[in-house]
């Protein structure tokens, strides 16, 4: 099983958002960075679900993750908005285990704190960047193969 957990694109502060957390939008430089990042996935990583929480900026960068993988299924779930526990990102790839090649879109800290289970390294200090992707793969336990963000592709055709 190939999993990429992507955390969301950068969205607007909170400081600047007035409204309930779980509605706050991507700013417009999240959105160019990371349909500008995405573009170039799809050479990269096979995707056959996408899995988002119901976060507002999750929603919109699966739908920027949709555009470049235009036949993968969709899902959304409150089970990783923002305060998921490793065990319910657990729960959620037992769900779509059927599948070989999932991504999850989340928040931060969470996200990292998943991999870092995941990997049985509960105290190793990952820190998952905005709109980047980490490739974990296995079935019973997990390795971590690549982390990726817009930055390091960045002029890569």
């Amino acid at each position: 099983m190939e999993i990429l957990f992507i955390r969301h694109a950068k969205a607007i502060e909170r400081e600047e958002w007035i409204g309930a957390d779980l509605l706050r939008p991507l700013s417009e430089d999240g959105i160019k960075k990371a349909k500008e990042f995405f573009a170039k996935l799809p050479k990269i990583y096979q995707i056959e679900v996408i899995i988002s929480s119901k976060a507002s900026r999750a929603i919109q960068t699966a739908e920027l993750l949709k555009e470049v993988y235009p036949n993968v299924k969709y899902f959304e779930t409150s089970s990783i908005n923002p305060g998921a526990t490793p065990l319910a990102y657990e729960q959620l790839i037992e769900k779509f285990r059927s599948y070989g090649h999932i991504a999850l879109i989340g928040h931060q800290p969470d996200i990292s704190y998943a991999v870092a289970s995941l990997l049985g390294c509960e105290d190793l200090p990952i820190k998952i960047r905005k709109a980047s992707v980490t490739h974990l793969s296995g079935e019973e336990t997990f390795e971590l193969h690549s982390m990726i963000y817009p930055k390091l592709l960045k002029g890569v055709g």
